[in-house]
Formats: structure tokens, sequence, C-alpha cells
């Protein structure tokens, strides 16, 4: 009985350790994707990366050679860090020269690319105050080229340093000299101690001639160049996926998005351990969310968009499209080869629930720490899905939101409201107008949730006991699109999110069981949908939430230690974070796919099914007896 004792004992104390384990690096990896483009000021760290400035390159050579010098942010292969890092070529003819500029540039109208910035344009400079050193990397092709390296000067006559354009740099150019490289990755610095830094437009620079270089051709890397600047205290979004180098679209189109809904769950992931420095980092991203829904490039009616650039929070000096300064930045990538800035149609959109789930992050954090800024931001988006998306067809609820661009020469027609209606949308709607009702006590608020629940409640399949995804576009036709095995896709996590924000329909957990639940790659979990393609380790994390609220305890450890192993087993993992899916390409029956990527949605439900907290509610489970609806 004293060994048994002691086995149960030593189990138990094991337990609290993975716990432990597994929540401290789940936060450390929340904390440096918060912090990765802000403990420095960086120029460049992969093409498109979130932090990157002085984006707008501006060629420089002598007359006539512009062909000559070429550039490629985008090069893969053996690179310093990263996923890309930058090639250049110089092609030496005579006594000709060469190089490129950093250039912070400017943005106007409905320009879709920054343009040039000589110092013609002002307020279109940084500030860089503070910074006391510019480092960098770089290495020659074969070693022994020649190259000078430098920063600031633009408006400025290079030998003088007196100004040459009405708004200069604020500092004269500031060179390593020509320096000689070798075939291997090594680091220099630039001294900027003593600089006028208050006003920059070129952030950096190289240059080199023939002469220096005996006539030959040369080609040289850089890779992540950045000012000693530190800006953590600066409200911002997390990036939402770690991307890796590889030829699927998504690691490209997601390289620097933050998506409103994973930031949202880490604002609430920060108030559940609820740590001064936890607290801290939930209210510099409630206020990102303020921002946002304040400062819109185009919109002025409170919404938010599904995507946001992770890294600065607003536009740089100088981008002022339609006039507008200091807009919240979007997401997007750069086309090197075809010279081009794209955005992603959904990532522009605005979709319900994603603006729901920021508005209960928001009222989670004003209960916990009180601003009136955060509940009047809370209420004008939930004005704002009154007012664009309520639908009285049939059973009610609120349609799926708007799709596509603001209206703009390339997108006449702007955006187009979506008119299906989602359980999923209005399970969050529920939840976001009734913890607005019981904040102001106002009635309408109330109304307002039960129009969206009666939705939810209405797409209950009793004889499958489980909930239907939605509506078609007629707002009254059940969606039973099929999926990949030919039968209704069916998602899991509306089963689990019913359970947290109505307290009700358990036997969904039943029907996700029977219909989601499998053993793929060595883990054991829930795919997203009922065609059992891989484990979604994300669903599986909110599943072992719902589990809690039911009672079944067994049944969320077995979870919880999958998503334990999951953090340092599975495929591309970082030992810290959650992956989103067991393999790429894990189907949902939609029009996109899961991968095996490091994520803060998937990572944040972990740390809920670890502390079983409520997300929904903020508020931690306590043992529920499981009982039938």
């Amino acid at each position: 009985m004293l060994i048994l004792f002691c086995a149960v004992l030593w189990s138990a104390a094991s337990a609290a350790a993975d716990q432990s384990t597994g929540l401290d690096l789940a936060f450390e990896h929340l904390y440096e994707v918060m912090d990765r483009y802000h403990g420095a000021f960086y120029v460049y760290t992969d093409l498109s990366a979130a932090g990157n400035h002085f984006v707008t390159l501006g060629r420089l050579s002598s007359t006539g050679d512009d062909d000559r010098v070429e550039i490629d942010p985008g090069f893969r292969g053996d690179c310093f860090s990263g996923t890309t890092c930058i090639r250049n070529r110089f092609n030496a003819a005579e006594d000709n020269w060469g190089g490129w500029y950093f250039l912070n540039g400017v943005l106007e109208g409905e320009d879709t690319v920054p343009r040039q910035n000589w110092g013609d344009y002002p307020e279109a400079g940084l500030d860089l105050s503070g910074a006391t050193k510019l480092t960098f990397h770089a290495r020659g092709e074969v070693g022994g080229e020649r190259v000078e390296f430098f920063a600031f000067g633009v408006g400025r006559d290079p030998w003088t340093g007196l100004p040459t354009a009405p708004y200069p740099d604020s500092s004269p150019k500031v060179s390593t000299g020509f320096i000689t490289l070798s075939d291997s990755w090594q680091e220099y610095t630039i001294d900027l101690r003593g600089l006028d830094l208050g006003y920059v437009i070129g952030g950096f620079a190289w240059v080199t001639n023939a002469y220096e270089n005996g006539g030959r051709d040369i080609t040289f890397y850089i890779d992540d160049v950045g000012y000693d600047k530190g800006r953590l205290d600066e409200p911002r979004f997390l990036v939402s996926f770690e991307t890796i180098p590889s030829s699927s679209d998504f690691d490209t189109t997601t390289n620097n998005t933050a998506f409103g809904y994973d930031n949202a769950l880490a604002l609430l992931a920060f108030l559940s351990r609820g740590r001064p420095e936890d607290l801290e980092r939930a209210g510099l991203l409630a206020d990102a969310f303020v921002y946002a829904v304040n400062n819109d490039r185009y919109f002025t009616d409170n919404r938010l968009r599904n995507g946001y650039q992770g890294g600065d929070l607003a536009l740089f000096p100088g981008w002022t499209p339609r006039g507008r300064t200091a807009t919240v930045r979007m997401p997007g990538w750069w086309d090197a080869e075809g010279t081009a800035w794209y955005e992603d149609e959904f990532m522009v959109s605005t979709h319900t629930g994603n603006v729901a789930w920021p508005m209960i992050a928001l009222l989670n954090y004003y209960r916990r720490a009180g601003g009136a800024e955060y509940l009047e931001a809370a209420s004008a988006l939930g004005e704002w899905i009154e007012k664009m998306t309520r639908d009285d067809r049939c059973a009610g609820g609120y349609t799926g939101g708007y799709s596509g661009w603001e209206e703009s020469a390339s997108s006449p027609g702007g955006q187009v409201k979506l008119l299906y209606k989602a359980t999923e949308h209005n399970i969050d709607i529920y939840a976001a107008f009734m913890l607005l009702y019981q904040e102001t006590g106002e009635e309408k608020w109330k109304e307002r949730a039960l129009h969206a629940r009666g939705f939810v409640e209405s797409m209950w399949n009793d004889e499958g006991g489980y909930f239907w995804t939605g509506t078609l576009d007629d707002g009254c036709t059940v969606n039973r699109n099929l999926n990949g095995l030919g039968t209704p896709n069916i998602p899991v996590d509306i089963q689990a999110w019913a359970v947290m924000a109505l307290g009700d329909y358990y036997s969904a957990l039943d029907w996700a069981e029977r219909g989601t639940y499998v053993e793929h790659h060595g883990f054991k979990g829930f795919d997203f949908n009922n065609d059992r393609d891989g484990v979604w380790f994300e669903g599986t994390a909110q599943m072992a939430v719902a589990y809690q609220m039911t009672g079944a305890a067994d049944k969320s450890a077995l979870y919880v230690s999958e998503l334990r192993r999951a953090m340092t087993s599975a495929a591309n993992n970082n030992g810290k974070g959650i992956v989103a899916a067991c393999h790429d390409g894990v189907t949902t029956g939609f029009e996109w796919n899961y991968l095996s990527r490091v994520h803060v949605g998937a990572t944040a439900w972990y740390i809920f099914a670890e502390e079983g907290y409520n997300p929904y509610w903020g508020v931690w489970i306590a043992p529920n007896p499981r009982t039938a609806d």
C-alpha cells in the first residue's frame, strides 16, 4: 500500500512538473514572438519580414550603368540566418561605380508600392534617436570583394555633408569606409554615437567601384541589418505562424501576418496566467486593438480586418494612403522578381467572428485592468457587428462579414457582403455581447446576444448530436457541403466552443469523438473536421478545455499530454510553441488547409487547456459533473 501511495504521489508530482514546464515554454514562445521585432530596430532580417524598415530600394550608379548594379533581397542559399538574405552584384566596366540605398520612401494616394524619397518630401523620416550602433552581416562570394557600407546622408553632399535637398537626413553620411570581405559571414558595426538621428530617410546603403575591385565583377551578400534601438513598450501584434523555407505559398503569404483572432487569444493567455509582466503584455495588445479600430487606412466605421502586420503597428512617416497618416499596417509580401507588393484577400477582409474575438479579449482585459478606452472600443466593434451583419432571415443571427479590398481603382466595387451565417461566428458574438451586457447593463446587448444564440441553437442537429456549420447564402438552408469523404462537412471547433460559451450541449463532444478523433503521425487528437486526415492541435486543445467543462478530467489530461509531446516532437516544432497540425495539408473542408507550423493560436489554446481556463468568459473551470442534455 505504501508503495502504491508513493507511486501515486510521484505520478502527481511528475504531471505537475510537466504542466509547469509546458506552460513556461509556451509563454516563452509568446514572449519571443511578441518581442522579435521590437528588441532592435531592423532594416532587414528576411524578405517581407514584419520588422523590416527602409524597404524602398534606391539605385546608385555612374551615368549609364544602372544595369551593372543588381540586388536581390529574396536570395535563398547560405544565408546568415532565417530564410533569405540580400544578394548584391556589381559588374565592373572601366571606372564605373554603383550601389543601393535602403530608403524609407513615401506612399501616397492609392499607391501599393512606395516611391523613392531623396529628401524632397517633408515629414517622411524615422526617428532613431537613442541608437548607438548599426550592425550588419556580410560575406563575399569568393572573398576579397571591396565594398563601402554606410548610412544616412540622403539629401546631403557626400563630401561636405551639407544639405542639397529641402528635407534631408538629419545626419551626414557615416561609413565603414571600403572594407575587404571574406567568403564567410562576418559581423560589422558602424558607430553612431554623437549623431543626430532624429530624421532618417536613408537607413543603410552600400557602394563599390571598379577601381577598388581591380576591374573584376563581384557578388556579395548582406543579412540581419539593424540598429540597437529597442521599443518593447510599444503596442504591437504577434505574427501568427513560424514560417519555414519551403515551396508552399503559405510560408510566403503569412510570413508577416498577425491574425486578429490569434492575437485576441494571446491577450487572453496573458490574462490567464496573470503575472505582472503578462498583464503588461496584455495591455500592449489591448492598446494595439484599440489603435487598429481607430486607424484603418480606409474605413472609419470601427471595423477590424482579419489580419494585420506584426512589427511596427503604424505605417512609417511619409506613408499616407489616401492622405491618412499613421494608419495600421496591413500584411502582405514582396515579389522580388516582379517588384510588386501583394496582399491576401482573406487578410484584408472582415469576418464577423474575427471582430467578436477581439471584443472578448478587450472586455476581459477591461474587467481585469479597467480603462474606458477598452470598453469603448469593444462597444464600437459590437455596434459594427449589429449594424453591418444583423440578419432576420429564418433563425436570425449575424452574417459572415465582408470580403475583399476597400474601394479603389483596382477594386471599384469595394468589399462584398458575405450573406452566409456561421455557427462559429454566432457563438463568438453571443459571448461578446453578453460580456458587454454584463459590463454596461444595457439591455440591447442582452437582446443582441440572444439573437445570436437563437441562431446557434437552430443549428443543433438533435438526431446527429452535433452543430451544423451554418447556412448557405440564403440565410436559411443548412450548409451541408461535402468534405473529402463525401459526407457533410462538420467542424470540431464549434462543438467544443458551444460547450464553453453556452455551458450546454455536452453531447456534441460525444459526436466529436465519433466523428473527428484521429490517430495520425504518432499523435492522438482531433481533426478540424470529420474527414479525419490529421490531428489539428488547436482543436485538440479546444476539446481538452471542453472536456474540463464536463468534468471529463481523464480525457482532458490525455489530450493535454499529447499537446506536450507535440511541443517537442511534432514536425517543425521549436520546442516551445504548438504547431497547428501534425502534418502539412490537414484539410478543413473549406478553402484552406492547416500546415505543421508553430502557431500562436494553437499555443494559446494549449495554455488554456493546461490552466483549465475558459477564454470566452475569462474564468477558470471548476470540476463540473457531466450531465445529460
